[in-house]
């Protein structure tokens, strides 16, 4: 069984991610953004693209980091307009 990851273009993961917050409420962590990765693109190292695109989507103001850096979370930002 192979473990590569598919080639998935940065904006479908941003797309998924963005929706995935906005519908499931709750604390978002780079765990749980993996799961939902492997999950709809399948299996591989989806750790690094979802710690960076929970950093990018909370520059954009629609997630609000919480906590120390080793024990980070973000949840929806009700205030923003998505």
């Amino acid at each position: 069984m192979s473990t590569a990851v598919v080639a998935v273009d940065e904006e479908a993961r941003l797309r998924l991610l963005r929706w995935a917050a906005s519908q499931w409420k709750g604390e978002w962590t780079t765990r749980r953004a993996t799961h939902l990765y492997q999950a709809r693109f399948g299996p591989g190292d989806w750790r690094r693209k979802a710690r960076g695109d929970l950093d990018r989507l909370a520059q954009q103001d629609l997630l609000v980091e919480h906590g120390p850096e080793n024990h980070r979370y973000f949840t929806f930002n009700t205030w923003s307009n998505l």
